[in-house]
């Protein structure tokens, strides 16, 4: 049973009830400065969104913004990381369009996607869990995974090296059907008549799918350079009325490695 799954559903409704009521301040007062843009092959979220064709929607499946010592559903983001989200919020501004937010049910990715519509001074946010935006989703066997965690140098060497060499196969789903699968099954479904899409998610589900998206082209490869991917990046699904789609590796912030 996935982490997901093993979650209190009681909690959700009075939880995210706080969390709306704490980003209820307007952006018109504030300012947050994300630094000097880094040319790491990641668009930002905002040119990605303001050179939209008129017959094309994106959604933006990103990491959550950054968060505490707590790993677990509870976590919350930072003082820093409410910030950050919601100056990628202000980036995507747009006061003919409400967009469609969806997390994974942890607290951060509630956080996270809360605090990018009250950057956008979204007030009618529409907010809905998706079970595929699970960290695990790429997870076939938990208890393998755990095991190879444990003895290869932890989970960011372990996730980064089934991404783009393939290993560990018997603790994951095979990248492109799982990515695939994530595609047509949750997303598609969800964002039908919306121009603009934000899922908060996290990075052992993002790293496999930035590699599934850019064919291994950006460089998150703990394992040979030590990179991981930013708070607030992602992948961005740009969709046009045809059904075609295309994606781009996307940033909210500065840069989209850490």
């Amino acid at each position: 049973m996935k982490t997901f799954k093993r979650q209190i559903a009681f909690s959700f409704f009075f939880i995210s009830a706080l969390l709306f009521v704490s980003c209820s301040s307007s952006s018109s007062a504030f300012s947050y400065d994300p630094g000097e843009p880094v040319e790491d092959g990641f668009y930002s979220m905002s040119d990605i969104y303001k050179n939209l064709a008129a017959n094309e929607k994106v959604v933006f499946v990103i990491r959550h913004a950054e968060r505490t010592s707590d790993y677990s559903y509870s976590g919350q983001l930072t003082s820093e990381g409410k910030k950050q989200a919601k100056y990628v919020g202000t980036t995507l501004i747009d006061t003919n369009v409400t967009a469609f937010y969806a997390y994974s049910g942890f607290v951060r990715t509630l956080q996270t996607v809360s605090a990018i519509a009250d950057g956008r001074d979204d007030d009618n946010a529409d907010v809905k869990i998706l079970e595929g935006l699970d960290g695990n989703w790429f997870v076939k066997d938990d208890a393998k995974f755990e095991e190879y965690k444990n003895t290869n140098g932890g989970g960011w060497v372990v996730v980064s090296k089934y991404a783009y060499l393939g290993e560990f196969a018997d603790a994951f789903y095979t990248l492109a059907d799982r990515a695939e699968e994530f595609v047509t099954q949750h997303v598609l479904p969800n964002v039908d008549g919306q121009k603009l899409s934000i899922m908060a998610t996290h990075d052992t589900f993002l790293v496999p799918f930035v590699v599934y998206a850019t064919s291994g082209s950006v460089d998150v490869k703990h394992y040979e350079t030590g990179r991981w991917l930013n708070y607030l990046a992602g992948v961005a699904i740009i969709i046009d009325d045809a059904g075609n789609i295309r994606y781009l590796p996307t940033k909210g912030l500065n840069k989209g490695q850490m």
